[in-house]
């Protein structure tokens, strides 16, 4: 049910600004905050990296009941609670020393990202705005959110420096309580059905299962190319400021992807763009086997950053022109269980191959293997589907 026009750029930019706090607090800044805990508390690495671990499969685990429970309610309980549960999450890491305690805290911030990352988001805005205006309030949301890292590394890094840990917890902290009151204030109280009237159940379907592999594969090659480039680069010979540098336009192409999917979209489709994405993959990854070549380098981190930016809202748009507003949380919760649980395992996996091979090489080969599968898995899950179902608004 559309609000007015005023309504629903009150709705997208709220649902923008929480995603960036969000993504920024509780998860560019993790590795920030470890390294302070380890200083600071006398952790190892392994300590501070197994609590960052287990609130990722927190996030994966939880997120088909997320996903239900977003349809059924929507979400001004659960996504303004859930950056308000961040918010308290980081209280009990600032006021507390334990290492229990320190896990049960990433434990809280795991739930909370479930609730407000872009599947929450991408639902909340599903149940409100449909068709052309949900594509291009996609768009703002993921461009927005996209500046998460830009803004929130330098500020964290800011806020250790001026008051250690606690004083950059509780500053943390009090962002995410902010975004969440507002969201509280802003979004509508219930979802995209009537009021107290059970939806549609979601059933998945031989596509769907289709789609989830692909997109699965899909976040392994996007998150075991980005934990090498960097290593890579430097063991080429790059200079460190230059592969930073690098590293960055990685993260940098994203955006422009985002913004080049829109006009794409109409133009091609969105499984046929999808497709595009997932070769995309494969070319970048393919390219980077050739660091002697700046040039090639170059490209190959423009190609994959474009089309991992894409993927953003490909997956958001495939699953809302097939599925529809009133199942789109639970068919995209139970997506994001097996997406996010490939991404929680996929630096341990790309460590293993490394230190069995002492390459590289053979991972990114392996990669733009994986690229291909989904490209290939994509297909048969165009022929399994009704042509009207992936067209629909």
């Amino acid at each position: 049910m559309p609000e007015s026009t005023r309504g629903q750029r009150s709705l997208v930019w709220t649902l923008a600004v929480l995603t960036t706090v969000s993504y920024g607090a509780l998860y560019y800044a993790q590795p920030l905050l470890a390294v302070a805990a380890e200083h600071e508390r006398g952790w190892t690495r392994t300590q501070t990296g197994l609590a960052f671990t287990l609130a990722l499969l927190v996030t994966a685990l939880i997120a088909p009941a997320v996903g239900r429970a977003l349809d059924a309610r929507g979400g001004r309980v659960l996504v303004g609670g859930g950056a308000v549960l961040g918010g308290l999450a980081f209280m009990l890491l600032a006021c507390t020393s334990s290492y229990p305690a320190f896990v049960l805290g990433w434990l809280l911030a795991g739930v909370a990202m479930a609730l407000t990352f872009y599947e929450a988001a991408f639902t909340v805005l599903g149940q409100q705005v449909s068709g052309a205006a949900r594509t291009r309030a996609t768009l703002t949301i993921t461009l927005v959110a996209g500046l998460a890292s830009t803004i929130f590394v330098p500020l964290t890094t800011a806020l250790l420096s001026v008051g250690a840990l606690r004083a950059a917890l509780l500053a943390l902290a009090a962002l995410l309580a902010a975004v969440g009151l507002l969201a509280w204030r802003v979004l509508p109280p219930v979802g995209g059905g009537r009021p107290g009237t059970p939806g549609p159940a979601f059933g998945p379907d031989p596509a769907f299962a289709r789609l989830t592999l692909a997109f699965t594969l899909a976040r392994i090659v996007t998150v075991g190319v980005g934990l090498q480039l960097a290593p890579l680069l430097l063991a080429a010979g790059y200079a460190p400021g230059l592969a930073a540098a690098l590293t960055g336009l990685l993260g940098l192409a994203a955006l422009p992807g985002r913004v080049l999917f829109v006009p794409l979209l109409s133009r091609l489709g969105a499984l046929p763009l999808t497709l595009v994405l997932f070769v995309g993959l494969a070319m970048g990854a393919l390219l980077l086997h050739f660091p002697a070549s700046l040039m090639l380098m170059v490209v190959g981190i423009v190609v994959f950053g474009l089309a991992s930016g894409a993927l953003t809202l490909a997956r958001a748009e495939l699953l809302a022109r097939r599925y529809g507003a009133l199942t789109f949380g639970a068919a995209n919760g139970q997506m994001v269980r097996s997406v996010n649980l490939a991404q929680a395992f996929t630096p341990l996996g790309m460590g293993m191959l490394f230190t069995w091979t002492g390459s590289a090489h053979v991972s990114l080969l392996l990669l733009a293997g994986f690229a291909l599968a989904a490209a290939g898995v994509l297909l048969t899950a165009r022929r399994l589907g009704a042509g009207g179902r992936w067209t629909q608004a």
